[in-house]
């Protein structure tokens, strides 16, 4: 049985050779996840000072909240995000979402454990909700890749996770093209919530990138309509917002 594994897995192998989440090469035979190269340029993590709020890069130390977070309501408690949305995260997240390399959600998963460890310490989420993505949308790319993502952090700290809990029932644009109020506009009753998640006192949202945050408002907001108490979000990367 373990031959035909092995067989299997060389198979495999030979048919989609492992290529570099960063720069998509590919790899040999003793690199994993990362080239040489790539391995050598790792991007930083974002450190302090970081908004208090969204965990945003802030310029100055003497400030607690970034712009979006002083000037708008946010209906989540706190949220992580580890990496600025640059190259070569970017690129990366760009391949994992769009090119159909689902195969790099091991190492990125792998990135926000690492990362995301001392916050889920502290915020002790009883359930992770990855932001869902409608049918049509998930079945053109063959997966959602917030779901992968919350996959890894659910195997890395045994806090389950719940697929089931929100729905995406609206087809909206894509974020990314409107400004903050379409995006809002946009996800007004994007989401049905089921009143299950009310037996959850304290909820995580994972997602890939967060930008001004409209997604994770919307379904926070949601949440706690239904009885949620604390509403956290953990992010791969975040933009510079509006």
């Amino acid at each position: 049985m373990e031959r035909v594994k092995n067989i299997g897995k060389k198979l495999l192998d030979w048919l989609y050779p492992a290529r570099c989440v960063f720069c998509d090469c590919l790899l040999e035979k003793r690199e994993k996840y990362l080239c040489s190269q790539c391995r050598r340029h790792m991007p930083e993590p974002i450190r302090e000072p970081r908004c208090k709020k969204c965990s945003k890069p802030l310029e100055s130390e003497e400030k607690e909240y970034c712009y979006d977070c002083t000037e708008y309501h946010h209906s989540y408690d706190r949220g992580l995000a580890v990496f600025a949305y640059r190259d070569p995260m970017k690129e990366a997240l760009m391949r994992f979402k769009f090119h159909g390399r689902k195969e790099y959600g091991e190492f990125l998963g792998k990135l926000l454990c690492m990362y995301g460890k001392t916050f889920l310490q502290q915020t002790k989420p009883q359930v992770i909700i990855p932001v869902p993505v409608h049918r049509k949308k998930k079945n053109r790319r063959g997966y959602n890749q917030a779901e992968v993502l919350a996959a890894a952090v659910s195997r890395g700290f045994s806090i389950p996770i719940r697929t089931d809990l929100v729905l995406r029932r609206k087809f909206t644009k894509a974020q990314k093209e409107l400004n903050r109020k379409e995006r809002k506009r946009n996800l007004k009753q994007a989401f049905y919530v089921k009143d299950e998640v009310k037996n959850y006192r304290t909820v995580l949202i994972v997602d890939d990138i967060y930008t001004t945050g409209s997604t994770v408002n919307a379904i926070a907001e949601k949440l706690k309509s239904r009885g949620v108490q604390r509403v956290y979000f953990l992010v791969l990367c975040i933009g510079k917002g509006f």
